[in-house]
Parts: structure tokens; C-alpha cells; sequence
């Protein structure tokens, strides 16, 4: 049978951390992956606007990755003050970062359509990593090869941006892709086909269903973008990265005058400063209340550990603020909700007061985005930033996803209740209406992507697939299958009639008892919740679990894990009214309920 060949561009969308010992141990990477401190020049690509990718150094001043990793929003790259380049085992353990001077994408479409999913990125200074030699020999000699594939993609326990190796057998060429068997998935978009030779082939363009009939998931075929058919433009790039014209040296992380130093006479990141012109990444600001005025450069305040120098973490800009600057100094310890004097003392990297006169470490977020967790919500107007707070002491209005009880307290006017647990919705017509981590189902936003094999559900409209499976009790995402094979790890093809069979689950779903991470299909049991020792797996802003559960924060606030939400319907019992914040038109006002402060 002849079924639509699904595309997934394995780009890192959302941000995740590495479990900890409390969620539980021996999590390993999808298919037979291994920890890897080797490969140097396999880098880290990261976005400060979102989204991470991974990447290799191919010349002192050349960056090799796939076209869709430098995407804008819309049909174009992005600017090259928004890439940062880490060297290292792990996103979040670099030992060095690299500026980028410009970004070029083969020319052709956006869409994977016509092979074209090649990139490259000149940096602004030469990088000390030997580069990783490419061959641009015909790709059709690689069929029944074995590979080497290097990337800081996702693993089996959801985690990502740590450097894994393993190797796959080359299945055959189509147009410019060079399909493999399964060996990459989400975040090693653009990583490096290495051949039998130590060469590069290709870069990681996307994952495929071969059958259709369900999302793209780890451990399904996957594809590279060969690079032979480009080598004229790489060439082009590989000059131009080792030319120099000379010019008056300016602050722009460019080496203007060609001495081989960048910025030099400029004031450093973190130095005192007058004028934007004066500073190493062309700000000057006050990136600490009440402190002076200092060289900084933009970051994600989502990420305080990522996209600032070495010496430096991002800082938020307090409440109404969006925006996330470089500050001197490093992520601190102290946790969510824990008293704190600024940004430096925290873990999350975000020291407020949200109004009730108690200054605390609380996570960041933006107005009506669904950045806060279980429990929280965003202190913020709807164009706005803020701080994610109790929702016992904010009276709204809220945000989508965040708890209500009536219509009235919702930024939307729609307060929607699923499976007896009431959160801010929108109407919609698709899931682009209702932004990251949310899908449309019926005409309302709701909480969770949609899901594919193995993922919580209430309705099929929650699958990918369309197929919402239920058995003793338990929902999951599922599909019709003929052989085991054609489930996900996990899952096993399991006969419902004479006649149908389906994917069911042989381990744990997200809310099972469990005594170990072997009990689980998501490979993490997290011991001693509110729900007892139970299977999970990790989630946070832009990552949401499946509808049903809630993203709770663990491990002082840091991290976050899906549980069944808490008796009593959860979160619905937020928003009670009487004295709160308001937000008044035409001013960013605030009242609060006072805490009692922590003795």
C-alpha cells in the first residue's frame, strides 16, 4: 500500500535539561548512542531566539549545518548576531563559544522540498578545533555503508543537548537526501554523516515515517542532505571565510582590520561604558537594578545558561521587561520561591518582586504565552513579561493554559474545562492559533501537543495519528499496525480483534506505578512524587505534557516532570477572586495579595 511519505525537520524547537539523579538513573540515547567527548569540531548551534541545532567546524572560520537551522521566521535566515557556537560535551558545559559574521543557506526552498537543506556559517574569528575534512564524491556509492553519526539531539528519556555518537547503515539516495536507517532525531538537525573515511557526506535534514498514518518520531528512518551537489557554493564560502578586507576596526565582533584580533581598543562585555559604539556587542546598559551602566549583549532569559559568554549568564529585565542581557558573574543556587538580593543568586536566573513586596527567585515568563507550570501564573499583560507566581496570589487576569473558573478572569474571555481541570483557552480553527505547546481539538486551544504513539489523551483529535487507544483505564496515542516493528520501543503490536491489530503499550505510560527507568516507555521514573513512584518524563515551557497531566517543578524548580494533576482537579482551584493583581489600561498596575513572608 502507497501511503504519504511524512517529513520531520529535526530542529530542537524547545528547551530542555538533562535529568537528575532524583528523576532517576541509566537513561541512555535513542538507538544505541554513547556519551561522546570526542569530535571537538562537532558543535553545539544555538539561537538566542530559540531553537538549537547541531553543527561542524569544516575550516578555521567555516561552520557546516542544514538550511532549515538558520531559518527565520518566514522564508529567510536569520541574523548572525542571534547564532552563538559552543564547543563542548554539552550545551550546557561549553569550554568555548564562537561568534558568527555571517550565514549563508543554499539557494532553493525553505520546505525540504528540493534538497537544498545546507548551510553555512562564517564566524568572526578562527576557530582553535581542527576542522572535520568534507568529500564531495558522488553520495551514490554509500548504499549498504556504514556511517558515523555525532549529534545533540534528543534521547529516549526527552532530554537533550548533550553530545552523543553512534553509527547507522546508509539505505539508499533519492534526489540529494541519503536516507539511513534509525539513528538521529530531534536536535541533530545538521550534524555531520561521517563515512568510513572520517569525511563528511551530508547533514541531517529530516526524519520520516515510511508508512504514514502517524507523527514522525526518534527512532523511525531519517535522512541527510548531501553535500556534493553544492560544492561550488561551499567552495565559495571556504574563500571568502579566509579573506579579509580591510577596513577601520569597528565594535561588532568582526575582525574589521585584519590584525587578527577582534574589537581590540572596544570595552569588553561586563566593563563600565557610556555609548553603545564604545562596547564589544554594540550595548551598553543597566543590566542589574540599580547597578551602572555596562557592555552587555542580548540573550533568552528562558535560557539564563545559554548564549552569553564564558564568565557571564542572562539575566531578565525584571517585570514588563522581554528581553534577557549578559551580566558578569554565573548562575547562582538558590531556588524557585527561595528570598534573593538579584538575578546572580538564582538558578533560574530571575531575582523579583512580583508585587507583594517579597523579592524571590521566580521563573521568567511572557504574558499569555503558557510559560509557567503547574500551580503558576504569569504575572504580565498579554505583550508583556513577567514572573510565573503562585496562582493563589494573582487574581488575573490570566493567560492561556494558566487556571480559572470563570470566562471573566481569561485575557481570551474563555475558560475551558478538560477532563475537570479548568484553564484559560482561545477558539480556534488550527493548532497556529493557539502557539507552542498547545493544539487545537474541536474549537478550543488545549493544554499539550498533539501527540504521537504513547502520548496521553483524552480524544483522538489529540493524535497525530487520529487514533486515541483506552484499555484499563489508561489512554494513550495509538495506531493500527501489522508487526511489532512498526511500533516505537515500548510499545508492542497487540491484536484487538480477528481482524485489527494495535500499537499498545508492554512497559509504563506517563502515570504508571513504576520501581525503575526499565519500567517506563519514556525510560524515567520519577520516585516519591505527589503521585508516588510513577513513569514521567520531562517537560517546560514550550515542551508541555500530553493533556491530562501538569508540568510540575522538582529539584528546586529547575527541572520539571509530568504527573497526573493532584486531587481535587489540580490547578482549577486557582483565581478565587477578591484582592489581586489588576492591570489597569494604559498602565502596567499591580496589586497583590501579601504573602506571609518565610520565617
Amino acid at each position: 500500500m502507497n501511503r504519504a511519505l511524512r517529513l520531520l525537520p529535526l530542529l530542537l524547537l524547545s528547551a530542555c535539561v538533562a535529568p537528575t539523579d532524583s528523576i532517576g538513573e541509566g537513561s541512555s540515547p535513542i538507538y544505541m548512542g554513547t556519551p561522546e567527548s570526542g569530535y571537538p569540531e562537532v558543535v553545539f548551534l544555538y539561537n538566542i531566539r530559540g531553537g538549537a541545532c547541531t553543527a561542524t567546524i569544516v575550516a578555521p572560520r567555516l561552520v557546516l549545518t542544514a538550511k532549515h537551522c538558520v531559518q527565520g521566521r518566514g522564508n529567510f535566515a536569520s541574523p548572525a548576531s542571534e547564532f552563538r557556537v559552543y564547543v563542548g560535551s554539552s550545551a550546557t558545559a561549553a569550554t568555548k563559544q564562537y561568534r558568527v559574521q555571517e550565514v549563508r543557506p543554499v539557494p532553493g526552498a525553505w520546505d525540504l522540498s528540493d534538497g537544498s537543506d545546507v548551510a553555512v556559517l562564517i564566524l568572526s574569528s578562527a576557530a582553535d578545533e581542527t576542522p572535520r575534512e568534507m568529500t564531495f564524491e558522488n553520495p551514490g556509492v554509500l548504499t549498504g555503508t556504514t556511517f558515523t553519526a555525532v549529534g545533540y539531539g534528543e534521547r529516549e528519556n526527552g532530554a537533550s543537548g548533550a553530545k552523543y555518537m553512534t553509527t547507522g547503515r546508509v539505505q539508499g539516495l533519492r534526489r540529494n537526501f541519503i536516507f539511513v536507517e534509525p539513528t538521529i532525531c530531534s536536535g541533530d538537525s545538521g550534524g555531520p554523516m561521517i563515512g568510513a573515511e572520517g569525511k563528511i557526506w551530508g547533514v541531517v535534514s529530516f526524519g520520516y515515517n515510511p508508512e504514514g498514518g502517524r507523527q514522525v518520531m526518534c527512532g523511525d528512518p531519517g535522512a541527510y542532505n548531501a553535500i556534493a551537489p553544492f560544492q561550488a557554493f561551499i567552495e565559495q564560502a571556504l574563500e571568502d571565510s579566509g579573506a579579509c578586507v580591510e577596513s577601520e576596526e569597528i565594535c561588532d565582533g568582526v575582525d574589521n582590520d585584519c590584525d587578527g584580533e577582534l574589537d581590540e581598543g572596544c570595552t569588553p562585555i561586563g566593563s563600565n561604558c557610556s555609548t553603545d559604539d564604545e562596547c564589544v556587542g554594540q550595548r551598553c546598559e543597566v543590566v542589574e537594578p540599580g547597578g551602572s551602566t555596562v557592555c552587555t549583549e542580548e540573550c533568552d532569559p528562558l535560557r539564563p545558561e545559554l548564549g552569553c559568554p564564558s564568565g557571564f549568564f542572562c539575566s531578565s529585565g525584571g517585570l514588563g521587561v522581554c528581553e534577557g542581557l549578559c551580566a558578569p558573574g554565573s548562575i547562582g543556587t538558590a531556588l524557585v520561591d527561595e528570598p534573593c538580593s538579584s538575578n546572580a543568586d538564582c538558578l533560574i536566573g530571575n531575582c523579583v518582586d512580583p508585587g507583594d513586596g517579597d523579592q524571590r527567585c521566580l521563573a521568567f515568563c511572557r504574558g499569555d504565552s503558557g510559560d509557567c507550570l503547574a500551580g503558576e501564573v504569569c504575572v504580565a499583560s498579554a505583550t508583556s513579561c513577567g514572573a510565573c507566581v503562585p496562582d493563589d496570589i494573582f487574581a488575573g487576569p490570566y493567560g492561556i493554559g494558566e487556571p480559572c473558573r470563570r470566562d471573566d478572569q481569561c485575557f481570551s474571555g474563555y475558560c475551558f474545562t478538560d477532563a475537570g481541570v479548568s484553564y484559560c483557552s482561545r477558539e480556534c480553527t488550527d493548532d497556529t492559533a493557539c502557539g507552542e505547546g498547545f493544539h487545537c481539538r474541536g474549537m478550543s486551544c488545549v493544554r499539550g501537543p498533539r501527540e504521537s504513539v504513547g502520548g496521553g489523551c483524552i480524544t483522538n483529535e489529540d493524535c497525530a495519528s487520529g487514533f486515541c487507544a483506552s484499555s484499563d483505564g489508561r489512554s494513550w496515542c495509538s495506531e493500527f499496525c501489522i508487526a511489532d516493528d512498526e511500533c516505537p520501543m515500548g510499545f508492542a503490536c497487540t491484536a484487538v480483534d480477528a481482524t485489527t491489530n494495535v500499537c499498545a503499550p508492554s512497559v509504563g505510560l506517563v502515570g504508571d506505578r513504576c520501581s525503575d527507568n526499565v519500567d517506563c516507555a519514556s525510560g524515567l521514573c520519577a520516585m516519591g512524587t505527589r503521585a508516588g513512584s510513577v513513569c514521567t518524563e520531562q517537560c517546560g515551557p514550550g515542551n508541555a505534557c500530553s493533556p491530562g497531566f501538569d508540568c510540575v517543578r522538582i529539584d528546586g524548580g529547575a527541572v520539571a516532570i509530568c504527573l497526573p494533576p493532584s486531587e481535587g482537579g489540580g490547578c482549577a482551584a486557582g483565581g478565587q477572586g477578591g484582592t489581586g493583581f489588576a492591570f489597569v489600561l494604559g498602565a502596567f498596575a499591580l496589586i497583590v495579595t501579601r504573602r506571609r513572608r518565610r520565617r
